[in-house]
């Protein structure tokens, strides 16, 4: 089973701004069309409605997750106290410097410590950007896949959609992935294959999950004390820490057919075609799933 998760919410909302006169977290609006994005307006109000948050802590409930760590930036934490009143889930809060920008690695690198400091050794953990959206089965499958004694695992679909954020993985096989990275060309993958689309859900087990706090840690560094060694440092993004666990032949993928009800909320063009279209249809999915008993995609 997964017995915990990280959900990274600590990103600063750059691209998406506001939304109808509302700026917050990106993972607090609502992503059912019945809720106005105006009703997460206030601190306080993030467990009334259902969010990209709350949809994710609902689902590691739904398969037995024991501990949810949410990490969050200082400024974001009045938004998500509420959610962190729930039993079995915790709160985590980036430590930086004021003004300092980083990049996701140093949110990853908290919650894993958070983890590592719950279950010294090491448990196995579902990390996840929280701006993601996806139907049910893709954690039965995940959950299907660990107690069958899988590894770690990236889960991608297989579809690409170009847009300037899609992060794609290129490699020989889904047992033998080799790149991940956004803007590769043809000439920097040599004729790899492309593999799809990350979802941005990796599925860690004990010992990778030990490893790659150890490979972020090295990354980003724990300033003053230890200087980060990674190219971007303290900028870096998550997906560093999966082209290391690719080179060493420690994460395969999990591959979902590009028919998969799934969006990443990049830009607000993307957050009305999740509560117009794509979320209606994963619910409805749910139900019938939830009816019928788990379905493996």
């Amino acid at each position: 089973m997964t017995e915990c998760a990280i959900v990274l919410a600590a990103g600063e909302n750059r691209r998406m701004g506001s939304v109808e006169g509302v700026s917050l977290p990106k993972s607090l609006l609502p992503i059912r069309q019945e809720d106005a994005p105006s009703a997460a307006a206030l601190p306080g109000s993030a467990g009334e409605h259902t969010s990209f948050m709350s949809r994710h802590l609902e689902l590691f409930r739904s398969i037995g997750v024991e501990r949810t760590f949410v990490v969050v930036s200082p400024a974001g934490l009045p938004w998500f106290e509420p959610f962190g009143k729930d039993d079995g889930v915790e709160l985590v809060v980036v430590d930086t410097p004021d003004e300092e920008r980083t990049g996701s690695s140093v949110s990853m690198l908290a919650g894993l410590r958070a983890a590592l400091a719950w279950r010294p050794q090491g448990a196995r953990t579902l990390v996840t950007d929280a701006d993601i959206v996806y139907e049910r089965g893709v954690l039965d499958r995940i959950v299907a896949e660990s107690a069958a004694g899988a590894g770690a695992r990236l889960s991608v679909v297989k579809r690409v959609s170009g847009d300037s954020e899609e992060v794609r993985v290129y490699g020989l096989s889904a047992d033998q992935p080799l790149l991940i990275g956004k803007g590769m060309t043809d000439t920097m993958t040599q004729g790899l294959s492309l593999l799809g689309e990350s979802l941005g859900l990796i599925a860690l087990d004990t010992s990778t999950a030990k490893l790659a706090a150890e490979i972020t840690e090295w990354i980003v560094g724990d300033p003053p004390e230890r200087r980060p060694y990674g190219y971007s440092g303290r900028l870096s993004e998550h997906e560093e820490v999966w082209q290391y666990l690719f080179t060493l032949g420690l994460l395969e993928l999990t591959e979902f057919p590009g028919s998969l009800l799934f969006s990443e909320c990049d830009f607000p063009e993307d957050y009305r075609a999740i509560r117009e279209g794509l979320f209606p249809q994963i619910a409805r999915g749910d139900e019938l799933k939830e009816k019928a008993g788990p379905l493996l995609l």
